[in-house]
């Protein structure tokens, strides 16, 4: 028995020995120290009194005989101490004679930290193995791998990717300082090399880009980025980088460039800008750009609204080309256009700042008006004495006739009022030369300017020269400065003029319009003139040229017009003989087609409503005011008529409510916004109409229908179907 206790004393973890009746027969001082009892108050005492229920059946069924006497058996015992405290106690236990011995080797609370601690360390290795998958698939992706060179032991580390983009394996190369460097070509190792070290000694990030030649023959470029690690002391403890393959990056921007088809001898900015609008590439040099304008925001002031249509645009087409393009009232100026392409997903932006060049041009426009006006002030101003003869001469006729006492008077009446028409035609000539011109480039439809400005090019003719216009029913819209549109025609058809007066005074001259099947359409001017020598054809689109049948006198110059034209992504052609005879201009441009414009109805409703209307008349020519109000009252209407700013006030403040308000443009006291805004101050829902004899090129957003003077009395009446 005392071998037994003294075996058992000098075993280093807790040990318990049970009699065959479940008494403890022996324990060492580990194991009393454990349940915090003395030796003596535990021998003899069941084992089951330091367990609960459970623990009881399961000791109990393991001490009447199933453990073996040949092997150890793992138990697993909760006991409670002389505190009561409850400890856990795994170990083994052997059967010995009649004695059970209880072997605790490992404390359960124990067992449950470095369970805890595994089952922890389980899950974060399968967060490192998710991370890391992750990461090869970044890397992958990204055509990058990444390595570490460990300073103290001057190992190197590649990554899976580092591999693959080497074109080798683990099994076939040693990744190391010296190895890797073998990859460069022999004139850039050492500088490589020296870079390498003078990056770790001085503790700052490793950079460079260059080109390898792989054992299959493959050319790569790489570019290199290091960054340093350091231990508590601040002393480099290794360096850790990516290396990334941008090959195809570079023969993509190779292939943008030439696809951009940019003239380096004009030197403009370029932008290469990818779907998620980051700055892939750029070309900032041209035009003396600094550093802190280094992007496309900083150098073109539009809004991202309008940057991400311009994107859309682009993307829709493939490629736009916008001319003498503001986003600030005109103070900055640019041509740009921008090109996608789909297979790269790339934008290029080519853009260049045309603000001078454009306020060159608008002196050079208004010049050319004055030239024009100059060309035709001779023609005016005979055409103005023939209308004052006429006028003159009927009003006198009329005084005799009258005095005579004759009735049939109205032949002299009709001269009148036919002198005061073609007066009227003189001053729409007149009012066209002075009106600002506007080149900003807008969408209009060009069969309709054509149509609005017959008068002017009927007036500029002489008279012996007949104009024809073959324009088709169906209309187009084009992208062009509309101001210098009906210049250009006009342009072409004083040409025309000029080539006639060659060989004679009388002559024809056509303006006729076309669509292509190709999506464009094309304005022909054919005269009847001399024509133009096939010699001379190559010439006239020339700066300087002249001669006496072509551009004679009138100070613009096909120059010009060839210059607009083709700015504006237009076309302009000549023949030396037309169909008439003489020279055919023929302009093309890209346009939208639109739908046949149904035939105008007859409309009624604007008299039926003025026959049931209070109607306000403002004019300082009170005759004009009288002629306006006798014409109304006789439709119905109940009219009042002022001539200035007070009675105007006085009118809508104590003569009631009125449905309509006619108001003149331009008064000694006031202007016609300024009426209105009196008027719709006092009475809100009043229909508002309006009256000039000059509007000039800043109204032109009045959003109220306007009558131009002189007007008679069935323009008056067609002006009236605005009302309804």
């Amino acid at each position: 028995m005392s071998n037994v206790l003294s075996a058992v004393e000098e075993l280093p973890f807790p040990v318990i020995s049970i009699d065959k009746n479940g008494n403890i027969f022996t324990l060492n001082k580990l194991a009393s120290s454990k349940f915090e009892y003395e030796e003596t108050e535990l021998v003899g005492k069941p084992l089951s009194s330091l367990m609960n229920t459970l623990q009881c059946e399961v000791f109990e069924s393991r001490n009447n005989g199933n453990a073996s006497n040949q092997k150890h058996e793992r138990c697993d015992y909760k006991v409670i101490t002389k505190s009561s405290k409850w400890l856990y106690f795994s170990g083994y236990q052997k059967r010995s004679g009649d004695l059970v011995v209880y072997y605790f080797t490992t404390e359960v609370d124990e067992v449950d930290e470095i369970v805890t601690q595994f089952c922890q360390s389980r899950s974060l290795i399968s967060q490192l193995k998710e991370q890391n998958s992750y990461l090869k698939m970044a890397e992958k992706i990204s055509h990058s791998g990444h390595w570490r060179y460990c300073v103290e032991t001057s190992s190197m580390f590649w990554s899976t990717e580092l591999y693959n983009i080497f074109g080798t394996t683990p099994d076939k190369f040693t990744p190391s300082s010296e190895n890797d460097f073998a990859f460069y070509a022999p004139s850039e190792r050492d500088e490589i090399k020296q870079r390498f070290f003078q990056s770790i000694s001085l503790g700052k990030p490793y950079y460079h880009k260059s080109s390898i030649k792989l054992s299959s023959g493959r050319k790569l470029r790489l570019e290199i980025i290091g960054e340093c690690e350091f231990d508590s002391d601040g002393k480099v403890t290794a360096l850790f980088g990516i290396c990334r393959d941008v090959t195809q990056n570079e023969i993509v921007f190779e292939k943008l460039k030439l696809l951009a088809m940019v003239n380096y001898t004009i030197k403009v900015p370029i932008f290469f800008i990818d779907e998620q609008d980051h700055v892939v590439y750029q070309e900032l040099s041209p035009q003396g750009m600094a550093s802190g304008d280094a992007g496309l925001f900083n150098y073109i002031n539009f809004t991202i609204e309008e940057y991400l249509l311009l994107k859309k645009t682009a993307k829709k087409s493939g490629q736009l080309k916008r001319t003498h393009v503001s986003f600030d009232e005109f103070n900055t100026v640019f041509d740009f256009s921008v090109t996608y392409e789909a297979q790269e997903g790339i934008y290029i932006w080519i853009v260049e700042n045309v603000t001078e060049k454009f306020r060159k041009e608008q002196q050079q426009i208004i010049s050319n008006r004055l030239a024009l006006l100059g060309n035709t002030y001779g023609g005016v101003s005979h055409d103005i004495n023939n209308i004052l003869g006429v006028a003159l001469g009927a009003i006198e006729m009329l005084e005799i006739k009258v005095a005579m006492g004759e009735q049939n008077i109205d032949k002299y009446i009709d001269r009148v009022k036919n002198a005061i028409d073609k007066g009227k035609g003189v001053t729409e000539r007149l009012l066209a030369f002075t009106r600002k011109p506007m080149v900003k480039v807008v969408e209009f439809d060009p069969v309709q300017e054509i149509i609005d400005n017959k008068y002017l090019f009927q007036q500029m003719l002489m008279s012996p020269i007949k104009l024809s216009f073959d324009l088709p029913l169906e209309h187009c819209t084009i992208n062009f400065p509309k101001g210098e549109f009906i210049n250009i025609l006009l342009n072409l058809v004083l040409n025309s003029q000029d080539a006639i007066k060659e060989q004679g005074l009388s002559g024809e001259i056509k303006v006729s319009v076309t669509y292509n099947e190709n999506g464009s359409v094309e304005i022909h001017v054919i005269d009847s003139g001399i024509g133009i020598e096939s010699e001379d054809i190559g010439k006239i689109f020339d700066p300087f040229y002249s001669s006496k049948s072509v551009n004679k006198g009138n100070g613009i110059g096909l120059a010009n017009v060839y210059s607009t034209v083709y700015k504006h992504n237009g076309e302009i052609k000549v023949q030396g003989k037309s169909s008439l005879g003489g020279a055919h201009f023929m302009l093309s441009f890209h346009c939208k087609r639109e739908a046949l414009i149904p035939a105008k109805q007859e409309d009624s409703t604007g008299q039926d409503l003025i026959a049931q209307s209070r109607i306000l008349i403002l004019d300082d020519e009170e005759s004009i005011a009288e002629f306006v109000g006798l014409f109304l009252a006789n439709l119905g209407a109940k009219t009042v008529q002022v001539s200035d700013k007070e009675a105007l006030i006085d009118a809508v403040e104590h003569k009631g409510k009125f449905d309509i308000f006619i108001t003149d443009m331009i008064l000694p006291e006031l202007t016609g916004k300024e009426a209105v805004s009196i008027v719709k101050r006092h009475q809100p829902d009043v229909q508002i109409l309006s009256m000039s004899g000059y509007i000039d090129s800043e109204d032109d957003n009045w959003p109220y229908p306007l009558l131009r003077k002189p007007f008679n009395s069935g323009e008056l009446t067609e002006f009236l179907a605005h009302l309804g």
